[in-house]
């Protein structure tokens, strides 16, 4: 691999983790001259697999923001590979009485649904953090293993995840019925209040949550 293949795709690494990144943020993570990584940026702009956005500020002139597009998150098929092999799992355990007389829209509830159960069983325990913030890095980078990349930045009093790449959005026959089992799974992981958050997603392949700790425990 070329060097300069070499460093966009280091780029592409540090925007698959981070959700997205300014010009100043990869300059110091790559220890790269701003040009240098302007131009990369350009290039992956061009061939689809990055995209910007303005961010407007109090003051001064906006800057920019870049994050991956669906297409470059296809550049990282091996981050499925576990999350898919739950799922083949979840298949080959049905029993005949599952699968009777359902649609495979229903058969796809039923395996989100086992999936979801199981990595709640598997993670819940590790999720011990004393604070949400605490639970919320625990529980992404839990879920990271599993090929399911969650972004969270800070939001009000709580937290806005950004949950990019889910196979799960490929399988189900809506985004609403994915949504739908990975808000309950975070729910349960995280012990708080999780809300989609439509306003906040961009229409490029990911689900986008508002979480907050309990009522309960605010109060």
């Amino acid at each position: 691999m070329g060097g300069v293949e070499g460093t966009r795709n280091k780029i592409m690494d540090i925007l698959r983790r981070r959700h997205e990144a300014t010009v100043e943020d990869l300059t110091k993570a790559l220890e790269l001259a701003p040009a240098t990584v302007r131009r990369h940026l350009d290039i992956l702009q061009r061939d689809g697999y990055v995209k910007v956005r303005p961010v407007r500020r109090e003051t001064g002139r906006p800057h920019y923001a870049f994050s991956m597009t669906e297409a470059g998150e296809q550049l990282f098929p091996q981050h499925y590979v576990r999350i898919t092999n739950r799922l083949v799992e979840e298949i080959m355990a049905l029993a005949p009485e599952d699968t009777s007389g359902k649609s495979g829209k229903e058969l796809a509830g039923v395996i989100f649904e086992r999936m979801t159960e199981r990595l709640a069983r598997t993670y819940g325990p590790l999720v011990n953090g004393a604070t949400l913030a605490e639970r919320v890095q625990q529980a992404s980078h839990l879920l990271a293993n599993e090929g399911l990349n969650i972004a969270a930045q800070p939001d009000g009093e709580g937290f806005l995840l950004l949950g990019r790449g889910c196979p799960c959005r490929r399988l189900a026959s809506n985004d609403r019925e994915a949504c739908a089992h990975d808000q309950w799974l975070l729910s349960a992981l995280l012990r708080a209040e999780v809300e989609p958050a439509p306003d906040a997603a961009d229409g490029e392949g990911y689900c986008a949550y508002r979480v907050r700790d309990k009522r309960s425990q605010r109060l």
